[in-house]
C-alpha cells in the first residue's frame, strides 16, 4: 500500500512516515490514506487518520530525539588580533602600501629564522661573503627565465635587494624542479653560494608547518558540521538538499548518533549570491534584493536547533568589501544570533584552533603552480600552510594594504575551513586537518563553460573527540 502511494507521486513527510512505521495498524491506516487522493501526506493527516481508527488500537510514537549537545555549553573563542573587523586603518596610500609588504616580511621572515650551518645574512651584507655559501630570507619581487633555461630571480629584504639564479646544472636538479613552485611575493629562504652579482641557489626553504606536529583532539565528544557557498538568492541554490540538511540537525533521517552530538555548523563564506558581483548577474536571481537573500540565512538559523551554535565568515559574494581581509557581516543584514566573523579569521572551538578563510586566492594559485586543479583544492590548502600565506600572489585577487598583513598563518591551526570552489576536499598535513566544504549551489551556467563540475549538498562533519571526519551526502537523503 504504501508503494502504491509512492507509485501514485505521493509524497510523505519524514514526520508522517515515522508515525506509520510505529503504527501497529499500518493497513488500516494506509488505506485511509489512500482514499485521502492528496499529493502530500502529512503528520496531521496521519494522526487525523489514526484517530478515526477503533480507539482499541495502541499507536507507538517515536522515541524522542536526544540531544547529547544540548547538554554541554559551548566554547568558542576569537581570536579578534587575527582578523580585521573594526580595525582597518587603511587609506590606500603608498605607506600603506610599504607597510602592508614589511609585515607580511617580518611575519615570514621570523617563522623562517632559526638554527643554520650557514651564516643568515641580509642582503645589504651580501656582498661581503664572496665565495661562501649563505642563507638568505628574501621576498621574490621578480621572476623570469634566461636564455639557457635557468631561473632568474630578483629578490628584496628590509635592507636592499639582489639577484639569485636557479639552475638545473652541476647536480642542482632537485633545487630547481622545487623552484617551479616559487612564486611571486613569496617569502623564502635561500641557501646558495655568493658569485657577484649572483647567489646561486642550492637549496629553497618555506615557513612551513613543523614535520612533528601532532594533531590535537577535543574532550567532549562533539561534532561540528562545515559549510559554504550556500549562494541564498541564486536560482541554483539547491532548497530541497538544504532542507534535508536543516532535517538532519533535528535529528531526522539518516545519521542520528551524529546529529545528537551537533553543536557547531561552521560557514565559510559566499552566504549570498549578492548584487552585481559579476556581469549580467541578475539573470541568475531569484532575489534580487540583497537583505531578502541575507533574510533566508537569517529564517536557515532560526530553524536550527536552539543549542547549536553557527560560527560565520563572509565571501566574495558578500555585502562587504571585496578586497581582503574582509570584516565581519553586518549586523543590519544578519539579524539572528551568530558569531560573525572575518575572513579570514582565526577562533579556537572546543580547545581546536580554527583558521576560517573563503578561499579566493585559490584562483590564482591553480593558474601559478604546477599540478593544481579545481577538482582538489586541498592540493591549494597544503601550499597555504607551507608558505604560511593565504594569498600569496599579491594581484591575484583583490587585497587591502592594511598596515598589518592579516593573510599570514602565524599560528599553526588544527583545522583550516574553506570554501569558493565548490568542490569538496580533504587531506591532513603535519597535524592540520584540511576541510574544503563544497557547496549547496547546483552547477552555473559559468561552471559549465569552464568545464567545473562541483559537489553540491556534501557536508563534512568533524567529531572532535576521536579526530573522525565524514561526509553526509544530502542528494541521497
Amino acid at each position: 500500500m504504501l508503494q502504491q502511494l509512492i507509485e501514485k507521486g505521493v509524497r510523505i513527510t519524514l514526520e508522517a512516515e515515522e508515525l506509520l512505521k510505529n503504527s501497529d495498524n499500518k493497513e488500516q491506516l494506509l488505506s485511509k490514506l489512500y482514499i485521502l487522493e492528496k499529493p502530500f501526506i502529512t503528520k496531521e493527516d496521519v494522526e487525523s487518520a489514526l484517530s478515526e481508527l477503533a480507539p482499541v488500537i495502541e499507536v507507538k510514537r517515536p522515541s524522542a530525539f536526544k540531544s547529547i549537545a544540548k547538554e554541554h555549553d559551548a566554547s568558542i573563542q576569537v581570536l579578534h588580533t587575527k582578523e580585521v573587523t573594526g580595525k582597518s586603518r587603511t587609506n590606500g596610500e603608498i605607506d600603506d602600501f610599504i607597510s602592508y609588504f614589511r609585515s607580511r616580511h617580518e611575519k615570514l621572515a621570523k617563522l623562517l629564522n632559526g638554527p643554520s650551518k650557514f651564516p643568515n645574512v641580509t642582503l645589504n651584507e651580501i656582498k661581503k661573503y664572496i665565495g661562501q655559501t649563505v642563507r638568505v630570507i628574501a621576498t621574490i619581487s621578480g621572476k623570469s627565465e634566461t636564455k639557457k633555461g635557468n631561473l632568474l630571480l630578483e629578490v628584496e629584504d628590509l635592507t636592499s635587494q639582489f639577484k639569485a639564479v636557479i639552475s638545473p646544472a652541476y647536480g642542482r636538479d632537485k633545487v630547481f624542479e622545487k623552484s617551479k613552485y616559487i612564486l611571486l611575493d613569496d617569502v623564502v629562504a635561500l641557501v646558495g653560494k655568493v658569485q657577484e652579482p649572483y647567489l646561486i641557489v642550492d637549496d629553497v626553504e618555506w615557513p612551513d608547518l613543523p614535520i612533528t606536529r601532532e594533531r590535537k583532539l577535543a574532550e567532549n565528544d562533539l561534532v561540528v558540521a562545515y559549510i559554504s557557498d550556500t549562494h541564498f538568492g541564486s536560482r541554483y541554490f539547491l532548497e530541497k538538499y538544504f532542507d534535508q540538511f536543516i532535517e538532519w540537525t533535528h535529528g531526522r533521517g539518516e545519521a542520528k548518533e551524529l546529529a545528537s552530538k551537533l553543536k557547531y555548523i561552521v560557514v565559510a563564506g559566499d552566504i549570498v549570491d549578492g548584487i552585481g558581483v559579476y556581469p549580467n548577474q541578475e539573470r541568475e536571481l531569484v532575489i534580487k534584493d540583497i537583505k531578502k537573500q541575507y533574510d533566508l540565512f537569517n529564517d536557515f538559523v532560526e530553524q536550527l536547533p536552539d543549542h547549536i551554535e553557527v560560527i560565520v565568515a563572509p565571501g566574495n559574494h558578500d555585502a562587504v568589501r571585496r578586497g581582503e581581509p574582509m570584516p565581519a557581516i553586518g549586523k543590519d543584514l544578519i539579524t539572528v544570533d551568530v558569531t560573525s566573523v572575518g575572513n579570514p579569521s582565526s577562533i579556537v572551538i572546543e580547545g581546536l584552533k580554527h583558521l576560517i578563510y573563503h578561499g579566493t586566492s585559490m584562483d590564482s594559485l591553480i593558474a601559478a603552480l604546477p599540478n593544481m586543479s579545481y577538482n582538489h583544492p586541498e592540493k591549494v590548502m597544503v601550499e597555504y600552510l607551507k608558505r604560511r600565506h593565504l594569498s600569496t600572489i599579491y594581484g591575484g585577487n583583490l587585497i587591502i594594504p592594511e598596515k598589518l598583513d592579516y593573510l599570514v598563518i602565524e599560528d599553526e591551526p588544527d583545522i583550516l575551513h574553506c570554501g569558493h570552489v565548490h568542490k569538496n576536499g580533504y587531506t591532513l598535513y603535519r597535524g592540520t586537518l584540511l576541510i574544503n566544504s563544497g557547496t549547496f549551489q547546483d552547477q552555473t551556467e559559468y561552471q559549465v563553460k569552464q568545464g567545473h563540475v562541483p559537489s553540491p549538498a556534501l557536508v563534512p562533519v568533524y567529531e572532535l573527540k576521536t579526530g573522525k571526519l565524514r561526509t553526509l551526502d544530502f542528494k541521497s537523503s
